[in-house]
């Protein structure tokens, strides 16, 4: 039988073993990802990793050569700069392990690491650690994680260590840093009883909004909504340490109100007083009336303004009121809808969106609106024309207004103003509520002081000699019959 020598089958086995893999070993950043803003970083931004540090997860014999090879694990090919940390930025727990550069590229740093001739070279738990290593070519500025796999293989690589899969690390992250907060705000009501002539729902009700400590609201001819400009703390720009702030992540963010400014003062540059449209920005440095460019488009019109970086909070919120003013030339209807929406323009990456809330900014009133785009008031011949009403609620007051075709001029009679009948029906003849200059036609919008739900109405034309047709009257907003 053939003897074989004891310490050449010891170092065969520790050399098995550790090629099958005890899958324990590890690799880590430093302690926490670097947090890069991501308005200020790009896809080839260099990214320096301070420190990566690998740890062992078997032991290694007396001339137990490896290799110690990183990468990203997108197998970019120009991932890293082409130059690999040596030298001082190459350190190892155990003095029985030296590295040099085996190969460095555009893709990978492959390290030859020579195990020193003596027992028990490398123990589990002994590092091997690289300072520095930069990275320059990844998708940071996408907002995807900038992570780094690290293999140990034999000297030929044709077979692991420690490990049967590459096992990586996050480095990296990005994270868009500027957003727009704006929650939502029904506390505007436009009021029944600001009336205009005999028009009502010209102004709003008095009383600050809940939870907004500014008097501003208790005048009857504003209102006003407020929501933020957020910069999130904790991050870095694109070299890796300077904190970002407002005015070194974005260029400018641009803030757009859309909604319907009917009746309203649309001229952002008579300041904040009563009476007037603003907008207002507790900004850096102090109180910011910036420019609104306002562009009308019916109940989609814009009011838009631009801030600079320099004039946001540094991070934290920065607060904007939005100020609208009466013009009292109409009725504020009883139900508007603002959206608020921003985007930002970041000092190195792609324009962004910052934000959105459609229904951001909720109107109502104190009454309800009932309209017809259709009704003819002759009552000549026996006609009858007129409107039903019935009321559940207690007695309502009402205003009439009459719509006309071009060139045509109503007048007003007895009924345009009156009392719909509490818990009962109420008729109105039409020819009582205005008559034309010209033809018999037109439309018409009813303003009650009741709740949504008290009050239905119809329109009646019964033409003499001939069946009655009738025509429900409809709620302008809320997309309801009622």
């Amino acid at each position: 039988m053939k003897s074989f020598n004891y310490k050449v089958l010891a170092a065969a086995a520790a050399t098995a073993c550790a090629a099958s893999g005890a899958s324990a070993g590890s690799v880590t950043a430093p302690a926490a990802p670097i947090k890069f803003a991501l308005e200020a970083v790009t896809n080839t931004t260099p990214v320096t990793i301070p420190v990566l540090t690998y740890t062992m997860g078997v032991g290694r014999a007396a001339n137990q050569n490896f290799t110690f090879i990183v990468k990203v694990p997108s197998g970019s090919t120009t991932a890293f700069s082409g130059t690999c940390p040596n030298g001082a930025n190459v350190t190892t727990s155990n003095p029985n392990i030296t590295l040099a550069v085996k190969r460095q590229s555009a893709s990978e740093c492959a390290y030859d690491v020579t195990v020193a001739n003596v027992a028990n070279s490398v123990n589990v738990g002994d590092t091997i650690s690289l300072a520095n290593l930069t990275v320059n070519n990844h998708a940071l500025g996408s907002g995807t994680n900038l992570s780094v796999v690290v293999n140990l293989a034999d000297p030929g690589e044709t077979a692991r260590i420690d490990n049967s899969a590459d096992i990586s690390a996050t480095v990296a992250t990005s994270t868009q840093i500027v957003s727009l907060y704006a929650g939502a705000d029904t506390h505007t009501t436009a009021d029944v009883n600001f009336n205009s002539g005999n028009s009502p729902l010209f102004g709003f009700v008095a009383g600050a909004a809940v939870g907004q400590t500014s008097t501003v609201n208790d005048d009857t001819l504003t209102t006003y909504a407020n929501f933020s400009v957020n910069v999130a703390a904790g991050y870095v720009i694109a070299n890796g340490t300077t904190a970002a702030n407002a005015a070194n992540t974005v260029t400018n963010v641009t803030l757009t109100v859309t909604g319907d400014y009917s009746g309203l003062v649309t001229n952002f540059a008579n300041g904040t007083g009563s009476g007037a449209s603003a907008v207002v920005v507790a900004g850096n440095g102090g109180t910011i009336t910036p420019t609104v460019t306002f562009t009308p488009n019916n109940a989609s019109s814009t009011a838009a303004f631009t801030l600079t970086g320099a004039q946001l909070i540094a991070t934290g919120a920065t607060p904007v009121r939005v100020q609208l003013a009466t013009a009292q030339t109409q009725s504020l209807g009883t139900q508007r809808v603002y959206q608020v929406s921003g985007s930002a323009n970041p000092t190195v990456n792609a324009a962004e969106s910052i934000g959105n809330n459609a229904s951001w900014w909720t109107w109502k009133a104190n009454a309800i609106q009932l309209a017809t785009a259709f009704f003819n008031n002759d009552n000549t011949n026996g006609n009858l024309t007129r409107f039903f009403f019935q009321n559940l609620g207690t007695s309502a007051k009402y205003t009439a207004t009459c719509y006309t075709e071009s060139g045509v001029t109503p007048t007003y009679g007895v009924a345009q103003t009156g009392t719909l009948t509490g818990a009962g029906t109420t008729a109105i003849n039409a020819s009582d509520v205005c008559t034309f200059s010209t033809g018999k036609r037109g439309s018409i919008v009813f303003t009650i002081n009741s709740a949504a739900g008290k009050v239905k109405g119809v329109y009646q034309q019964a033409i003499n000699g001939a069946a009655a047709g009738y025509i429900a009257l409809e709620r302008p907003y809320a997309n309801s019959t009622y």
